[in-house]
């Protein structure tokens, strides 16, 4: 995704907008490294640099948020925990899962095993389900989780919160993952709760000139992947480029 947001860019007249660059994100999230890469990408042709959400931004889409001198939110958009989306495979097709849901699955079944023992119960139905779960690929899924703290916390404080201290920053970030943890990677994260936990929001008011121009915006590109079947799509002042 840098790669083809950089292609985009490079197509762009800049100059028109000097130093300034936002960008209207719409994702379900993914891989921490691809939103790092956006953030550099999106960083190294401007100064100031804002996402707009029109509707939602979750996981690794909050997490290009925050590497963003501030966030613009419609007041129903959303953000979400940035526990990372994994991506597996299902038959044909892929899916993704939230990182913690992997973790969360083979801790509870040592747990089990442990418990089984400690009342002198066979532990082997446990043990059969501990042996479907591939050990390499939960710590792969928890390097996610860490890569996903460093990555919010490094951008943070180089930026949205640069006057805030470590720890306070640190506590931002926990907020963000724990909302995930303790309840559903899929819990919405709206524009009072953000700013709550401690990000930089601005706030369109539903029916302002500027919300229903980026929700017709968001609509239409939404109309446009979903009619043809589109993986993503990328779209500038310049045109547009569809992902199959």
């Amino acid at each position: 995704d840098g790669q083809l947001i950089e292609t985009l860019l490079r197509s762009l007249d800049l100059t028109r907008y000097p130093d300034t660059l936002d960008l209207l994100l719409h994702t379900p999230g993914g891989d921490p490294t691809a939103a790092e890469r956006i953030i550099m990408t999106c960083r190294s042709y401007a100064k100031s640099f804002r996402v707009i959400v029109a509707h939602t931004a979750m996981s690794a889409g909050t997490l290009v948020a925050m590497g963003a001198d501030s966030i613009l939110m419609t007041e129903t958009a959303e953000l979400g925990p940035i526990d990372p989306q994994m991506v597996v495979r299902e038959g044909p097709g892929q899916t993704l899962r939230p990182a913690a849901a992997f973790v969360d699955a083979y801790l509870e079944i040592i747990q089990k095993v442990q418990e089984a023992i400690k009342k002198g119960e066979p532990p082997q139905p446990y043990l059969v389900m501990l042996q479907k779960i591939d050990p390499t690929w939960v710590q792969v899924c928890l390097k996610a989780r860490d890569l996903a703290r460093t990555i919010a916390s490094e951008y943070l404080g180089r930026y949205m919160l640069s006057k805030k201290t470590k720890p306070e920053i640190a506590e931002v970030v926990e907020r963000f993952m724990k909302e995930g943890e303790l309840l559903s990677h899929g819990r919405v994260i709206r524009h009072e709760r953000a700013v709550e936990y401690g990000l930089v929001v601005q706030v369109v008011k539903s029916g302002e000139p500027v919300d229903v121009a980026l929700w017709e915006l968001q609509r239409r590109c939404e109309i446009y992947v979903q009619a043809r079947q589109l993986a993503k799509f990328m779209l500038g002042r310049t045109g547009g480029m569809n992902v199959n």
